[in-house]
């Protein structure tokens, strides 16, 4: 009979366990956050946290120490993983300031970037006027962890873009944002992104672009851990 730490070795590889983030801790935002408009409607998307999710379990999977934070994702959160709630834009804010010294950032969540000016405490009763709602735009988050970054963190943004030039923008988000990588989809398919448990990315760095073609998203999370790990 093989030894115990053989057996165990073995198991691990065949659930496709490795050490090679082993010691880092690895901060990861998913699901779409709501802005309050009153006491039952809000403002925001379709995103339902798969692509965080996965990143957060293939991270786990590679030895690191995980905080995934959670905006009303709508899969559950893997084993393993220290959740944090944070259904509002203002949550995934201060819960990043809380955990802002993460060897590895990665910003999956598809955080509002704006909200209304007011909020009703109580429900708005139907009738026949019209409803003006005023928003206002909600922090970048992802700007304010580039402006202050610790040395050596490495830094992964989500550009979810709809237009032709989506694959530009995401370009110069990488710069803009003070980034190391970019992730780009397009999220006006319906057989990829938002709500889908399918992916199809770009992936943008300054040493230049790698295409992941249309997978699981827990293929795509490895091919970005990947990326990820070579910055590392």
């Amino acid at each position: 009979m093989s030894e115990p730490e053989e057996i165990y070795r073995r198991c691990r590889e065949l659930l496709g366990e490795t050490d090679s983030l082993a010691g880092r801790q690895v901060l990861v935002s998913a699901g779409g956050t709501r802005e309050p408009i009153d006491a039952v409607r809000f403002v925001g998307n379709r995103s339902s946290g798969r692509m965080g999710v996965a990143l957060a379990e293939e991270a786990r999977r590679r030895g690191a120490e995980v905080t995934l934070i959670a905006s009303n994702i709508a899969v559950g959160p893997p084993d393993g993983v220290e959740v944090v709630q944070a259904p509002t834009a203002a949550d995934v804010q201060q819960a990043t300031i809380s955990h802002a010294g993460a060897d590895v950032v990665l910003m999956a969540a598809a955080v509002s970037d704006y909200r209304p000016a007011q909020t009703n405490e109580a429900k708005r009763p139907k009738d026949d006027k019209t409803w003006q709602i005023e928003l206002e735009p909600t922090a970048d988050v992802l700007r304010g962890l580039g402006e202050n970054r610790t040395n050596g963190q490495v830094l992964v943004g989500f550009a979810a873009e709809t237009a032709a030039n989506g694959l530009q923008r995401a370009r110069e988000k990488l710069a803009a944002k003070q980034v190391d990588l970019i992730v780009y989809n397009d999220v006006s398919r319906d057989d990829v992104g938002f709500d889908a448990r399918e992916n199809e990315v770009v992936i943008v760095s300054a040493e230049g672009e790698r295409h992941v073609a249309k997978s699981q998203k827990d293929e795509i999370a490895a091919a970005i851990l990947d990326e990820v790990e070579h910055l590392i």
